[in-house]
């Protein structure tokens, strides 16, 4: 074999085009192309544009690379970094196949900030044929143009949701659920595909997009779960050491990548080529009134505004952030200076702030706006996840950011850090903007700090303004002060607008006053709406006296109307509750049928059935059938019933190395049963990371058992919705350490700690008042960590 045949598969791109000024901030990149005409689709004409058409990769959002000083030419040198293919690239490549052969599919890369998720993307649609379209929504707003565009999607066609968080988390908006049900439609339609969707996530927002709810709460992202489960396809953050080979390779023809290979830490390749480690080191070493400055875009960003920040909120928020000294030294043009630092470009990437400019044709808005750049954002949101902004930017927030979604996104993070009085003042600024949700909230607020008032000219105003969603929330304001009549009222007018759980709380709560017949009534209606749990829990109440019925309503329903996961799981609930065995055959004969069709869910079902009915041997060879359609559950539930250790460490090595969190876990504690500390934590600190449920309290507990407290404490305080910082208060507290509770519950609270078992609860049944404690309870805290006196929320206008 020659030299040339061991070369790497490595890939040059075209330049980007001349009419095209790049503006690069770590992460997003925002193309003014001054010289290219207005573009508005025709109704008639399908969305996006024919991949022959597209040389700009910057267009898409793949992010700038870093510029170096080299022998040649840079211009000579190809607009990307030559690109080495790596683990993910040959799954994705393999899924762009199966879309070229007919298959509709989508695939969620999932991986840090500056890991390469989007070049990936990029590099896979290159191998699609050149008629396929590529489809980026994102005028006026991602969610709203992805919906209105969607059904005019046509075969053949890519869609790119970068950055998938602003499609589908659209807080105190349906759009983004919405927009995931349209999708899941889209991808299980024969006659609309192939089609292909491409997206990315950080690992936290799929881990919000997919956690199941808690029982019993609401679940606010359950089509966005359904659409994204078992899509995703993870990106390390460093290159592994069989990629290592080629990354050599490919560094000696791009010194961009030479450069990288030798300055990166710890194989971040991908994030340094984004200029990461420049930002960062710009941060530090800023001057104190632009740290400031970058901090209070940090804060705001984290806390839930964005994606870019007004001028007025980095203008009066930023001087709180510096000590009295700081400020006395500043020059009257303070700003301008701190702004000129946060946003010279780096190494031919942003700075930590990039001023947004209108493109011709736009309008500009009222004032200038500036968006933090990707990598500091992800950066602060670990860096400061304990630090809470002083008292001048909740007050700036409320008086100068505009949009009322943020303004509750801000409301709720100061509500969960106990900044009660804050969030009032947030709340009335949304309601002030027009949002009904905010009355809403704001009647919750009173109630709690004024006292249960149905009279207050607030409730009458949210009652009045309030969508089927809100109503809802009124209704079970009303059930928590044993107003029966009341909730069953606004709960029958939530559902009547659309809301249809409304339906269900409407049956809890007659089920609750032992009104049987009318709550099933209820869950009938709720049912016939398409509500798929409302649909189990009618046949859950009907086995017992109509097993036909219950047979009609799910194992002969169509199957495009319910859920096939959730229908699946009730399949096998039937196998665990005594179903009569004609019933038990019919359930069976379904999940075989979807097996044999390839439904991974359906083999999954099958084979914990087979498992308990025929055997470890039988269920082995439906999770093998399951491992080869891709499932990682599938490695690890045949893991779990393998009796060979050696097996079973290889099966959770594999489920590991795809992706998969509970792999890990699993894999931590079998290196702590053997003694193998050190490894057991780095493993459980994966697991954590990769959002394991049970890892953040597994990590917790072996760092206590290693001596590390203070980790300890950290890592129970950014669990922010796990049960390990009350267990973990619970520790400190039967070992009469004082000190100890105190600081983990300040820690707790000023990280927006938000498990079922509260610091609050916790307060009213352990603590002393020494602090102040129970008044904190009560009032909250101010922003520098005081216990707030005693206030009101008072009338809307006060």
């Amino acid at each position: 074999m020659s030299s040339d045949d061991r070369r790497p598969v490595i890939r040059q791109d075209a330049a980007a085009r001349d009419d095209a000024r790049i503006y690069q901030a770590g992460g997003d990149i925002i193309i003014n192309e001054a010289g290219a005409p207005q573009r508005h689709l025709l109704p008639e004409r399908p969305p996006g544009r024919c991949i022959s058409e597209i040389v700009d990769p910057y267009a898409w959002e793949v992010h700038q690379a870093i510029t170096v000083e080299s022998d040649g030419s840079a211009e000579h040198l190809p607009t990307l970094p030559v690109y080495v293919e790596r683990e993910h690239d040959l799954r994705l490549r393999d899924t762009v196949q199966q879309v070229v052969h007919g298959a509709s599919k989508i695939v969620m890369l999932v991986g840090g900030s500056s890991t390469g998720k989007t070049r990936a993307c990029w590099e896979a649609i290159q191998s699609l044929p050149l008629s396929w379209r590529l489809w980026h929504p994102i005028e006026p707003s991602r969610p709203e143009a992805a919906l209105s565009g969607l059904d005019a999607v046509e075969p053949n066609t890519v869609l790119w949701l970068n950055e998938t968080q602003h499609y589908l988390l659209t807080p105190n908006s349906p759009l983004g659920e919405n927009l995931a049900a349209r999708l899941r439609a889209l991808l299980r339609d024969p006659e609309r595909g192939p089609v292909l969707v491409l997206g990315t996530l950080w690992h936290e927002y799929w881990a919000t997009l997919t956690a199941p709810p808690a029982p019993g709460t609401d679940d606010p992202h359950s089509q966005a779960r359904a659409l994204l489960t078992g899509c995703d396809l993870p990106v390390p953050e460093e290159f592994s050491e069989a990629e290592s080979a080629n990354l050599d390779a490919a560094a000696a023809v791009d010194p961009r990548l030479a450069h990288a290979v030798e300055h990166a830490e710890q194989g971040h390749i991908t994030q340094y080529l984004a200029g990461g480690p420049a930002l960062i080191e710009r941060y530090r070493n800023a001057p104190p009134v632009a740290r400031a400055v970058i901090e209070t875009a940090m804060d705001a960003r984290r806390l839930g505004l964005g994606p870019t920040v007004p001028l007025s909120l980095l203008e009066f928020a930023a001087p709180s952030y510096l000590t009295n000294l700081q400020w006395e030294q500043v020059a009257d043009v303070w700003a301008s200076q701190a702004l000129e630092y946060a946003t010279l470009p780096l190494h031919g990437a942003r700075g930590p702030l990039t001023r947004i400019r209108a493109r011709p044709g736009e309008a500009e808005p009222p004032e200038p706006h500036y968006r933090l750049a990707d990598y500091l954002d992800q950066h602060g949101r670990s860096d400061r996840i304990y630090a809470v902004p002083p008292k001048a930017f909740w007050d700036a927030a409320a008086d100068n950011v505009r949009d009322p979604a943020a303004l509750m996104a801000l409301a709720q993070a100061a509500s969960d850090r106990w900044r009660y009085r804050h969030a009032v003042q947030l709340v009335r600024a949304a309601a002030q903007a027009g949002d009904s949700s905010a009355f809403v909230y704001l009647t919750v607020l009173q109630a709690r700090f004024d006292g249960y008032d149905p009279e207050s000219s607030i409730y009458q105003q949210a009652v009045e303004i309030a969508d089927a969603r809100g109503l809802a929330t009124l209704a079970s304001w009303h059930q928590r002060h044993g107003r029966r009549e009341e909730a069953e009222q606004l709960y029958e007018r939530a559902a009547e607008e659309g809301e249809t759980p409304a339906f269900v709380l409407l049956a809890q709560l007659k089920e609750g006053a032992g009104d049987r017949k009318d709550a099933e009534r209820l869950y009938r209606r709720a049912a016939d709406a398409g509500d798929y749990w409302a649909q189990i829990q009618l046949a859950k109440r009907i086995c017992g006296r109509d097993m036909e019925g219950a047979e009609r309503l799910l194992l002969e329903a169509d199957s495009t109307e319910i859920d096939p996961g959730v229908r699946y799981r009730y399949l096998r609930y039937l196998f665990g509750h005594d179903a009569p065995p004609h019933l038990q055959a019919t359930a069976r004969t379904i999940l075989v049928e979807g097996a044999d069709a390839g439904d991974v869910d359906a083999l999954l079902a099958l084979a914990e059935i087979s498992e308990r009915v025929d055997g470890p041997q039988e269920a082995a060879a439906l999770y093998r059938r399951a491992i080869d359609a891709g499932s990682h559950e599938a490695l690890l539930r045949l893991a779990e019933i393998t009796p060979d250790e050696e097996t079973q460490r290889e099966l959770y090595h594999q489920a590991a190395e795809a992706g998969n969190a509970g792999a890990l876990f699993a894999l931590a504690c079998i290196s702590d049963v053997a003694g193998d500390l050190e490894r057991a934590i780095q493993l459980m600190r994966r697991a954590a990371e990769r959002g394991e449920p049970d890892a953040h309290w597994g990590l917790l507990d072996l760092l206590e058992r290693n001596g590390q407290t203070e980790e300890a404490e950290l890592v129970a305080a950014s669990d922010l919705d796990g049960q390990g910082l009350s267990e973990l208060l619970y520790r400190r507290d039967e070992n009469g350490d004082s000190t100890g509770v105190d600081r983990l519950m300040r820690i707790g609270i000023d990280a927006g700690y938000r498990g079922d078992f509260g610091i609050g609860m916790f307060v009213e049944l352990h603590r002393s008042d020494d602090f102040g404690w129970q008044q904190a309870r009560r009032y909250g805290l101010e922003a520098d960590g005081r216990p707030s006196d005693p206030w009101h929320v008072g009338p809307l206008g006060h």
